[in-house]
């Protein structure tokens, strides 16, 4: 019995230490995808204009990089280096709030199913500037992640099913009681 009571500890303490890390991982890989949206909002706020860029507009996509986007007081968007759907992105109303009373807003927005995008919000002159970029590169890598942890996982698992398999063996062949 005692074998049984030291595997099943140690199996979730092995379970706990992996869960832990894919939840660090996973969360510094989501703070990561902050970095540049937060960037690009902090070095749009320092210039003057609502104009963002001169020139085509991106389709919003997974692979569509960094954008912009401004929103004026009224939480109507002025210029955006982006669209969707061939209109300028609106993201939700509670955004631009948060950002205009606490100076800023990080969220992930899906402006439709399938497009998942990290965004900061900073407020500014009257103004919200939105930057964002896909989560799909972070999702991908944390998947791939996942599946690592999930492989070491189940090889610990193993290791302990065999190391509780051969004391139960060695056990028996001693002529102790299993378990003991």
């Amino acid at each position: 019995m005692r074998r049984i009571i030291w595997c099943l500890a140690a199996a979730i303490i092995i379970t706990l230490a992996f869960g832990s890390v894919y939840v660090a991982l996973q969360q510094i890989g989501r703070h990561m995808a902050n970095t540049a949206p937060a960037a690009a909002a902090a070095a749009r706020l320092q210039q003057p204009g609502p104009d963002t860029a001169a020139g085509p507009r991106l389709e919003l996509s997974p692979d569509s990089g960094v954008f912009l986007i401004v929103y004026g007081d009224t939480n109507s968007p002025l210029s955006s280096t982006v669209v969707l759907r061939g209109a300028m992105p609106v993201v939700p109303d509670g955004v631009l709030e948060t950002a205009r009373a606490a100076g800023s807003d990080t969220v992930t927005w899906q402006p439709e199913p399938g497009l998942r995008m990290a965004i900061v919000a900073k407020q500014g002159a009257g103004n919200v500037v939105v930057a964002g970029q896909s989560l799909a590169p972070f999702e991908a890598s944390d998947n791939m992640t996942q599946m690592f942890l999930a492989a070491g996982w189940l090889g610990s698992m193993l290791v302990l099913a065999g190391a509780f398999g051969a004391a139960e063996l060695l056990g028996r062949r001693q002529g102790k009681e299993p378990g003991k």
